[in-house]
């Protein structure tokens, strides 16, 4: 009996070990963790500072940081691409255990439950158990 709740006990502490993905977010100002599920959503929001438009990168959390898409009006997303390749095709492909972004105009960030305003600096987050 003791067996049986020992291995239950073992094969619940190694589902909820691959279910939980805890992370830290570095600003200039402060470190803080925080503690995200496999499955959670992520948004980063900006607005660009050259063509002073707003920019909202989405992703979602995995193993890593996966299925990114970004919304940019098309002025903006030239500005990224030069109109060379098709954006979406290409970040939905990225994979990264972490995401750093600078910006004057202030970072809005969106992951799971967590909110974070930044009114301008650098942002980092990145994730702790990816192996």
């Amino acid at each position: 009996m003791r067996r049986r709740f020992l291995a239950a006990a073992a094969v619940m502490a190694l589902g909820l070990a691959a279910a939980v993905r805890p992370a830290v977010v570095v600003t200039e100002e402060a470190e803080r963790r925080i503690l995200l599920w496999r499955g959670q959503s992520g948004e980063i929001r900006f607005v660009h500072s050259v063509t002073e438009r707003p920019v909202a990168i989405r992703f979602r959390v995995g193993r890593r940081f996966e299925d990114f898409s970004v919304a940019a009006d098309p002025l903006t997303e030239s500005y990224y691409t030069a109109g060379v390749h098709p954006w979406n095709e290409r970040v939905a492909l990225e994979r990264t255990e972490e995401i750093r972004l600078c910006s004057m105009r202030g970072i809005d960030l969106r992951l799971g439950s967590h909110e974070l305003h930044l009114a301008g600096g650098c942002l980092e987050v990145r994730l702790l158990w990816t192996r």
